[in-house]
C-alpha cells in the first residue's frame, strides 16, 4: 500500500488577496490554490514547511491526514477573541493545544499517534468541520469537550476528572458528527458524555435581535462604518455585544458531579453491551419473523431444492443448501426437527454420488 497524506487550508473571514494566493502558490509544485482555499495530496513525500505557520499567515482552518495514522484539525483565531481561561479546561498537551503564532492563537487539535495505529483510510474535506471554528468563537465548547474525549482515549488515565460538560452534547450538529467521524471517537463515549449534558438554549438569534434597539445611535453608526470597510469577524463582535446587553445565550455547563475518566469508560462501556443486546434481540425476532413468513413456501422450497440439485452447478448447490439450511432452522422453530432430518436423509441418499453437494452438507452441518 503507498502513503497517503492530505492536507487543506481555508479562509472563513476573508478571501486571499492575489499576491496571497501567489505565495501559497509557491509553497509547493503540487498546491491547488483558489481565493478561499488550498489543497494538495501526496503518495510518497510530504510538505516541506511548517502547516501551522501557513495557517497563521493565510488562512482560518486546517486539516490534515495519513493512511499510515494521524489526524489533524486546527483553527486560527484573532488574539483578544477566545475566552483562553474558559477554554484551558479542555485542552491536553500533544493532543489539544493553544499555540501563539504571531498575531493570532491556534487550536492545534490531533489524535497523537506514536504506533501509526490509527491511520485514517476514509475521505474527508475542510468544508465538513470548518464551522466549529464559528462554534468556539460563539462559545459553544462541545467540539473542544469531544477533543478531550478524543485525548482521554488516547492517554487512559483512569482518575483524570472531565471539564465542564457543555450543553448540547445529545443533539449534534454535522459538523461535530463529521468530528467524531473523522477522529474516530467512540460513539458510545459520546453517549455517556451526554447524560450529564443539558440541552441547548432555544432560540438565541432571535433573543439578541431583539436588543439591537438598545444599542446606541453611536454604537449602531460605528458598526455600519465598519462593516463598510469590511472589518473581519464583525458579525462575532456585534453578536457580542448584543450579548452583554442580552445575557447568556445558551444554558450553562451542567451542573452535575464531574467524572472520572474510568466513569466514563465504564458506562460507555455499558451502554455498547446494552446496544449489543438492543441488536441481537432485534435481528432474531427479524429472524423469527422471516421464518414465519417462509413457513408457508416450505412445501415449494423443498421442491425448489430437488430442481436445483438436478442442474448440477455449482451455483445451483449453493442456492440448494442455501434452502435447505433455513429449511432446517424453520424445522427447529417449529419443533419439528426430526420429519426435517428423515427428509433430508432421503434426499442424501438420493443424491450420494453428488460429491460436491454431500462435501457442502458437511461444511454446513447438515450431513
Amino acid at each position: 500500500m503507498s502513503e497517503y497524506q492530505y492536507y487543506e487550508w481555508q479562509t472563513i473571514d476573508r478571501a486571499l488577496t492575489a499576491a496571497e494566493q501567489a505565495a501559497v502558490g509557491k509553497l509547493s509544485s503540487h498546491i491547488e490554490v483558489t481565493s478561499t482555499r488550498a489543497w494538495l495530496e501526496y503518495q510518497w513525500s510530504g510538505f516541506r514547511h511548517d502547516p501551522l505557520q501557513v495557517l497563521a499567515r493565510h488562512f482560518d482552518a486546517f486539516l490534515y491526514y495519513a493512511n499510515w495514522g494521524g489526524q489533524q484539525l486546527a483553527f486560527r483565531f484573532p488574539k483578544g477573541l477566545l475566552d483562553e481561561a474558559a477554554l484551558q479546561p479542555y485542552l491536553w498537551e500533544d493532543c489539544a493545544e493553544l499555540k501563539p503564532i504571531g498575531d493570532t492563537l491556534i487550536l492545534d487539535i490531533r489524535y497523537p499517534d506514536e504506533d501509526g495505529g490509527h491511520g485514517y483510510e476514509d475521505e474527508a474535506r475542510l468544508s465538513g468541520m470548518a464551522s466549529l471554528r464559528d462554534d468556539i468563537l460563539a462559545g459553544d465548547h462541545r467540539v473542544l469537550y469531544l477533543t478531550w474525549l478524543l485525548a482521554a482515549s488516547a492517554n487512559d488515565i483512569d482518575e483524570e476528572l472531565e471539564p465542564p460538560v457543555p450543553p448540547g452534547l445529545d443533539e449534534l450538529s454535522a459538523p461535530l458528527t463529521e468530528f467524531v467521524r473523522f477522529f474516530e471517537l467512540d460513539p458510545f463515549l459520546v453517549q455517556a458524555a451526554a447524560q450529564a449534558s443539558a440541552p441547548l438554549a432555544a432560540g438565541p438569534a432571535r433573543a439578541l435581535a431583539t436588543r439591537i434597539p438598545l444599542l446606541s445611535r453611536a454604537e449602531c453608526d460605528d458598526f455600519l462604518r465598519r462593516l463598510v470597510d469590511g472589518e473581519p469577524l464583525l458579525v462575532l463582535k456585534l453578536k457580542r455585544r448584543l450579548q452583554e446587553l442580552a445575557g447568556p445565550a445558551t444554558a450553562p455547563p451542567s451542573a452535575a458531579p464531574r467524572r472520572t475518566w474510568s466513569e466514563l469508560h465504564a458506562l460507555a462501556k455499558q451502554l455498547r453491551h446494552g446496544a449489543k443486546l438492543r441488536q441481537q434481540a432485534e435481528a432474531e425476532a427479524q429472524r423469527l419473523k422471516d421464518l414465519q413468513d417462509f413457513a408457508p413456501r416450505a412445501p415449494q422450497a423443498w421442491r425448489e431444492v430437488e430442481r436445483l440439485l438436478e442442474e448440477k452447478t455449482a451455483r445451483a448447490y449453493d442456492e440448494a443448501l442455501a434452502l435447505l439450511v433455513k429449511l432446517r432452522d424453520l424445522a427447529v422453530f417449529q419443533h419439528q426437527l426430526p420429519e426435517f432430518k428423515t427428509r433430508l436423509d432421503a434426499l442424501k441418499a438420493r443424491y450420494a454420488k453428488r460429491t460436491a453437494f454431500q462435501e457442502r452438507l458437511r461444511k454446513a452441518r447438515l450431513a
